[in-house]
């Protein structure tokens, strides 16, 4: 039976969110928030609810635009497109000798696209139940669905300050900005050198 890794991760997504849902309205209120039991719930609670929605919205979201965010690119974005690139980089392969296994993978001038039609198909496939290989799946995809829920959080707090200047609804306090866009960037690297390590692993595995 395969593991439903995105699943797995579901819960630890939700927390992801909610803690930093709970950790902007914290310096939105200057800390008073917690001197008030009442207050406090609430706002948890808010923070729950707010973070089962995004963790709904994060899920409608094309898996390609979150590849494409995160790896900074237009095409072949994913990692398995440079495989060749990251194998040479890790010390813990020969690339002449992976390179002789699978030539259709590790060959030049192959398209990024094919290259990674490839590597699925001829080494991911062959190890992607080995517990290092689900691992580095698990985290990847951990990072990358965290990453986009972040990025939502700190889209529409931006877009409340920015209508906070039409409506005066209330200012958002700059240690919010600081707080959710270093969330932001932390999940951001975090999903990037997961997903190499990812594909990289699976070349170790398979050797």
């Amino acid at each position: 039976m395969e593991i439903d890794l995105k699943k797995e991760n579901g819960r630890n997504v939700f927390f992801i969110m909610a803690a930093s849902l709970s950790a902007s309205a914290f310096f939105q209120f200057d800390f008073k928030i917690v001197s008030n039991f009442t207050d406090a719930l609430m706002a948890g609670s808010l923070s729950l609810m707010l973070s089962v929605v995004l963790v709904m919205l994060t899920n409608i979201i094309p898996q390609t635009v979150k590849h494409k965010i995160i790896f900074t690119r237009l095409k072949d974005e994913l990692p398995a497109c440079r495989i060749d690139k990251l194998c040479k980089k890790d010390y813990r392969i020969e690339f002449e000798k992976v390179k002789s296994r699978w030539p259709d993978v590790f060959a030049e001038e192959i398209d990024g696209s094919i290259r990674n039609s490839r590597w699925y198909q001829q080494i991911y496939k062959t190890v992607k139940e080995t517990p290092e290989v689900l691992q580095g799946h698990r985290s990847f995809l951990l990072y990358r669905d965290a990453f986009a829920g972040l990025l939502l959080i700190f889209l529409i707090t931006l877009l409340w300050s920015l209508f906070n200047n039409l409506a005066e609804i209330g200012h958002i306090n700059q240690m919010v900005f600081l707080v959710q866009g270093l969330l932001v960037f932390l999940s951001l690297i975090a999903a990037r050198i997961s997903g190499n390590r990812f594909v990289v692993n699976a070349v170790v595995a398979a050797v």
